[in-house]
């Protein structure tokens, strides 16, 4: 059987988002490639037929998952900004890293990882600082958003306590939205 000339592209894809929420979730250096094959519902030869390494494959995770973050954050309506990080904010986002953004699950592993792991990052991080930046209008402020919203979700996952989690994101969602408030009345 022949396949479509873009099948493997579409293949790639759909391998890149399954085992990004499988890492998100479970780990990136604690997961090896059979078992990221078996969450993508493939066999370990399938694998090599889109990636010379697993490290490559975390690459194309982290570039997937960056490129979403920064559409989060697209819109210009302050509005639409807000709603984003009532849902980055949320208990489910906490609950639920397999659904959620990279940096917070993933950080420290990017930080053990090769340079060209870190400069994918890097670049998409500094993309999502240009569109937070978009909004406030001031670079240290997209800087201390960003630091916020996934400094916040890493210690809430990290709490066993509900109620010590939810001061937490409440109190971070409040200093979050002074500040791109402030920004919009300037």
């Amino acid at each position: 059987m022949r396949y479509s000339p873009d099948h493997k592209q579409g293949a790639r894809a759909r391998l890149v988002d399954t085992t990004g929420a499988h890492v998100k979730k479970n780990g990136f250096a604690a997961t090896g490639v059979d078992g990221l094959m078996a969450a993508a519902g493939l066999t370990s030869g399938a694998f090599y037929s889109h990636f010379r390494s697993k490290s490559e494959l975390l690459e194309a995770i982290i570039g997937n998952e960056l490129q979403r973050s920064i559409a989060l954050f697209s819109s210009p309506v302050l509005e639409d900004s807000l709603l984003a990080v009532e849902g980055y904010l949320s208990q489910a986002h906490v609950d639920h890293p397999e659904a959620g953004c990279a940096v917070p699950a993933l950080a420290a592993e990017i930080a053990r990882s090769g340079l060209s792991t870190q400069q994918v990052f890097e670049d998409g991080m500094l993309g999502l600082k240009d569109q937070i930046q978009n909004l406030v209008q001031d670079e240290s402020k997209a800087w201390s958003i960003m630091a916020q919203l996934v400094g916040a979700v890493m210690i809430a996952r990290g709490l066993p306590s509900e109620s010590a989690r939810a001061a937490l994101l409440t109190g971070v969602m409040q200093q979050v939205k002074r500040l791109l408030q402030d920004t919009s009345l300037t």
